[in-house]
């Protein structure tokens, strides 16, 4: 599996403070490593955000990601208001 973080997600990730940004590295290494995905709460998204997933970083943020043809695509770091 190979693994791409777009800017949008570089953007957002610098933009939270630093103890989300540590919280979001352990989240992502996990996920790569392939294990946790129960902990990480890995589900499909719905509505218009239907063709992507999300996993969370802490109890406010999730990671949304785009997986396809053996790619993983981080596209951005969020909180539960985007949701909505």
């Amino acid at each position: 599996m190979q693994f791409l973080y777009t800017a949008r997600f570089l953007r957002s990730l610098k933009n939270c403070d630093e103890a989300v940004q540590d919280d979001v590295f352990q989240a992502v290494e996990l996920f790569e490593k392939g294990n946790s995905t129960e902990a990480l709460k890995l589900h499909k998204l719905h509505g218009k955000f239907k063709p992507y997933h999300a996993f969370s970083a802490n109890f406010s943020y999730r990671i949304i990601i785009k997986i396809e043809k053996g790619t993983t695509y981080y596209l951005d770091v969020v909180t539960h208001d985007v949701y909505k």
